[in-house]
């Protein structure tokens, strides 16, 4: 996942309603009713390890989190080469070295206790984007970062996308995107939150709180290809894209949103949120409430996986790596 969403979602608000902040606003009350009702879901305890690995294409599961904080919840994954990074929503940034036994701690001239969201690299220098302090880069393999003086410092930036010589942040107020390795920003498209990124075929497409938009040029047009429920996030398998709704379950589109295809067979209800979609040997992976599902169908039917994994966990990260399949909690039960 390119960022983790909690689905109590917040909305830019301004003076005037337009049609589009009207929708925004219904999608958000169905969003946070529906969390009130099913704080269950999430009820993972600590002794849970916040992060597991399959080596066998999710056929079985172990720990995966020596070094990371038990009470921890990740964000999001970042691969590069041999190294890992995981971004956890209060305990900072951690890598691990393929051949390392448990991750390491870093992030020096980060703030304490800040609620990372997203992480990318562009031209060897990374960029993290967070809750509440903005954007900031690091020039030695995030040793050390600083703050960029950029102008959504105060908006909460949720996912981040490399594309060729760009990157884009997904913020609580549109896209913006930077042209110089995060140093600065501007907006390209405003107005509604911004929740997921993914890039197939050249286009890039985002999840937003009234659906999905995409663009063909590199930024400069988007355009709606499905409305109107709330998006948590958006991916692809290489042939298809996957847009997680909620209300509408998980839906699949071979062509830009044209038409789409529900693929919410055995994950449960439709209001039910799947966090991630991954693809591994022609294996689909979801992200779930209460655990991880594996499709070898193309999403037609899922099945719950155990496996070493614990019960009714709510994993909201999922990557493909060198090290092999990935998992991490994002939502926990605090006792």
């Amino acid at each position: 996942m390119t960022g983790i969403f909690i689905p109590i979602l917040f909305v830019f608000l301004n003076f005037g309603c337009s049609q589009s902040q009207k929708a925004e606003s219904v999608a958000e009350e169905k969003t946070t009713e529906y969390y009130n009702k099913n704080k269950s879901l999430t009820d993972t305890t600590i002794s849970a390890e916040v992060i597991y690995r399959s080596t066998d294409n999710g056929n079985s599961w172990i720990p995966f989190a020596n070094g990371i904080p038990k009470e921890a919840t990740v964000s999001s994954f970042l691969t590069t080469g041999h190294k890992i990074y995981a971004t956890t929503d209060s305990h900072g940034i951690f890598v691990i070295t393929k051949g390392d036994s448990g991750w390491l701690p870093i992030g020096k001239g980060l703030p304490d206790k800040v609620d990372i969201n997203a992480i990318t690299v562009i031209n060897n220098v990374f960029v993290i984007g967070t809750f509440k302090n903005g954007i900031f880069i690091s020039t030695d393999s995030c040793l050390n970062w600083k703050q960029v003086p950029d102008p959504i410092t105060n908006t909460p930036i949720r996912c981040l996308l490399t594309y060729r010589n760009k990157v884009f942040a997904g913020t609580d107020n549109g896209i913006y995107e930077s042209m110089d390795n995060g140093n600065t920003w501007r907006q390209v498209y405003r107005g509604v939150q911004v929740n997921g990124f993914t890039e197939l075929n050249y286009n890039i497409y985002a999840g937003v709180m009234n659906g999905a938009i995409m663009t063909n040029d590199e930024g400069l047009n988007w355009r709606y290809i499905y409305q109107p429920h709330t998006l948590h996030d958006i991916s692809n398998d290489g042939e298809s894209v996957y847009a997680m709704t909620l209300g509408d379950g998980l839906l699949k589109s071979k062509n830009d949103g044209m038409t789409w295809e529900n693929v919410n067979n055995g994950l449960g209800t439709s209001n039910l949120y799947t966090f991630e979609v991954k693809n591994i040997n022609k294996g689909l992976f979801a992200a779930q409430w209460n655990g991880i599902y594996y499709s070898n169908n193309g999403g037609k039917s899922w099945q719950l996986i155990k496996r070493g994994l614990p019960d009714s966990t709510a994993f909201t990260t999922l990557e493909t790596t060198g090290f092999g399949l990935i998992a991490g909690i994002g939502l926990r039960k605090r006792t």
